[in-house]
């Protein structure tokens, strides 16, 4: 369980290097997780990444979007809560608890396409940093794990 845990931290870590491309809100559709992305995107310590065209095409993705945001306990409730709407409908593939809260979740849910997929990634270390994942497109959910465990 560690390996995978240090598997995601180092491609989340990747990802969040690369720089910072225009805010596009048409992609989460439907979703309290994209109200995370409005609230806190332009805050003081948060890092928000959305790949581009170019990069999503190698992986079969059509939208990416990460935001870290570092020790807020408010963010870390707002997160929570928005997951906990979003999970309705969406196959749970992971979601792992500690002390009650949920700490780390995965989720598979339909796209408005038939052929597409969306996933929300959620994470929270234990020094509160929080670090939330939207991806979209034709990819299934066991592409998505070979993206993740192999580059």
């Amino acid at each position: 369980m560690k390996r995978i845990q240090c598997f995601l931290c180092l491609f989340f870590g990747l990802l969040l290097m690369l720089p910072e491309q225009a805010y596009g809100e048409g992609m989460q559709k439907g979703l309290k997780t994209q109200d995370v992305f409005q609230r806190y995107g332009k805050k003081k310590n948060v890092t928000m990444v959305e790949l581009s065209n170019e990069m999503l095409d190698a992986y079969n993705m059509t939208h990416y979007k990460s935001i870290t945001i570092k020790d807020d306990p408010e963010a870390l409730r707002f997160v929570r809560k928005c997951l906990e709407t979003d999970q309705v409908g969406a196959r749970k593939i992971k979601e792992i608890t500690d002390d009650g809260g949920l700490i780390s979740a995965y989720y598979q849910m339909p796209g408005e396409q038939k052929e597409v997929n969306r996933f929300v990634l959620f994470k929270v270390n234990q020094k509160g940093v929080i670090t939330l994942v939207y991806i979209e497109g034709e990819l299934d959910s066991d592409d998505l794990i070979t993206i993740l465990f192999n580059k």
